[in-house]
């Protein structure tokens, strides 16, 4: 082989390298609009290690929604990311700034590469500096080429192991229950505690920002966010009695309420009078469900009067009974 084509070997392998650190390493396609982009910048607060464009989480749909509000409303692609990373909290940067602990992924491939055209290139100009082998030259310069492209090869294998792992597990700074520790929960949005609780799924202390949540959306009707953190909570062995028999009966009341499903309601409340048979909630609603549900008015009568006689029940709770007690006694339809 001559000089002129061991040469031109040389450029066409680094060149190929080359391209392939660039095309493995960019985390942007250059055929997406604005929207996309931005999603493709962001880690999924609930995902392993997917972006918000590329999850079906209803939660990175969400995020995806609020960028394209913002990109329509004209905001700068980093106002956009500031305010995802400050209202979501888990979320991340895939491709973050080549600033700080995240300039060493940044200089990483430039370095992989400067090292392997450096030792191809020493060995070209240096075609007798191992004048001990006695392989042929055509022999050692493959030789040589070869162990050039290796190094990048490796070197570039290392680095997207280091960037996967930095990336993908690194941790928010706010992520975890002890983010919230002291605040007013009535002034953390509900997508703020949506990412909290799913940082922290495995912990049992979690629960009762999961059921602070999910009594916003029953509050308001909206019985598909509830469901489920309601159902974690009922089927967490790790709840307490009081949460578990909260979540019990809240499920009990969606399943007639949203669905019709009497029998159903019943045994969920019934699983929680277990748990607690003093349970005003779930007697309340338990009372509820033969009236509303199984037309026992008389048994849901006396189950009213009996609740009402006891002194520590709260204003709100007596009041609303007194209105069914008297509602029923009138032989009106439950409302």
């Amino acid at each position: 082989m001559s000089e002129r084509i061991r040469n031109v070997a040389t450029v066409i392998v680094i060149a190929v390298m080359a391209i392939a650190l660039v095309l493995l390493t960019s985390t942007q396609p250059a055929d997406v609009d604005r929207v996309e982009q931005i999603g493709l910048r962001i880690k999924c607060p609930v995902c392993q290690g997917e972006s918000i464009a590329n999850s079906p989480s209803p939660m990175a749909e969400d995020m995806m929604d609020l960028v394209s509000e913002r990109v329509a409303a004209g905001v700068s692609d980093q106002g956009i990311i500031d305010e995802l990373l400050g209202s979501y909290t888990g979320a991340v940067l895939l491709d973050p700034p080549a600033s700080g602990s995240t300039l060493a992924l940044w200089l990483a491939p430039m370095v992989a590469l400067a090292l392997g055209v450096g030792v191809i290139l020493w060995w070209q100009r240096h075609p007798g500096s191992d004048t001990h082998d006695p392989a042929p030259p055509v022999e050692r310069s493959r030789t040589r080429l070869l162990t050039g492209g290796v190094v990048l090869i490796l070197a570039f294998a290392g680095i997207v192991v280091v960037a996967s792992n930095s990336l993908q597990d690194r941790p928010a700074e706010a992520a975890g229950a002890a983010a919230l520790e002291g605040q007013d929960l009535s002034e953390v949005s509900n997508e703020t505690m949506e990412a909290v609780v799913a940082a922290n799924a495995d912990n049992p202390e979690v629960n009762g920002m999961r059921l602070a949540l999910a009594e916003r959306y029953f509050e308001v009707g909206d019985y598909r966010s509830a469901f489920p953190h309601y159902l974690l909570v009922a089927e967490d062995p790790e709840a307490t009695a009081g949460e578990a028999v909260t979540a019990l009966v809240r499920l009990g009341w969606m399943a007639y309420d949203g669905n019709g499903e009497v029998e159903t309601a019943t045994r969920l409340v019934d699983e929680a009078l277990a748990i607690d048979p003093r349970s005003t909630v779930a007697l309340y609603v338990r009372a509820r469900l033969r009236w509303c549900g199984a037309g026992e008015t008389d048994q849901a009568i006396e189950t009213f009067e009996g609740l009402l006689t006891d002194p520590g029940l709260d204003p709100e709770t007596a009041a609303g009974i007194e209105a069914d007690l008297e509602l029923a006694r009138d032989g009106g339809e439950c409302p």
